[in-house]
């Protein structure tokens, strides 16, 4: 992942090119240096979870870029997989910040969750 953001930095086609799955078995080819420059200005890595199988793995990132005067951030979850040795860039999973997952629903029989003692239904449930 670090080397992946490092090649973004400096504009290292060929090292983005042989760690993404996708083209890393096909030759390297330069495209025309047409698109637009981004100023990446840092790396934070969020999460790091090992899948089921040893040999896949996600990262939950931001990469931080400068834009006019402010710094903006692209977030985003990939999934990486290990062949031969190396890892290699699969797919993003998720662009954007995670879901936010809602507080399990308190049932009428249940403690209220004010702290009062008393069931719910008879609480903050009327």
């Amino acid at each position: 992942m670090r080397s992946r953001f490092t090649a973004h930095v400096v504009g290292d086609d060929q090292h983005l090119h042989r760690t993404y799955l996708e083209t890393a078995s096909k030759p390297f080819v330069a495209e025309a240096a047409d698109m637009a420059v981004v100023n990446w200005t840092r790396l934070v890595i969020h999460a790091h979870e090992v899948g089921s199988r040893p040999e896949m793995a996600w990262v939950d990132f931001s990469a931080f870029y400068q834009d006019g005067g402010s710094e903006l951030a692209l977030h985003e979850k990939a999934e990486f997989r290990h062949i031969s040795g190396q890892w290699f860039y699969a797919r993003s999973v998720r662009i954007g910040p995670a879901p936010v997952k809602a507080a399990p629903k308190v049932g009428r029989n249940d403690s209220c969750p004010c702290g009062s003692g008393k069931k719910f239904k008879h609480c903050c449930g009327r």
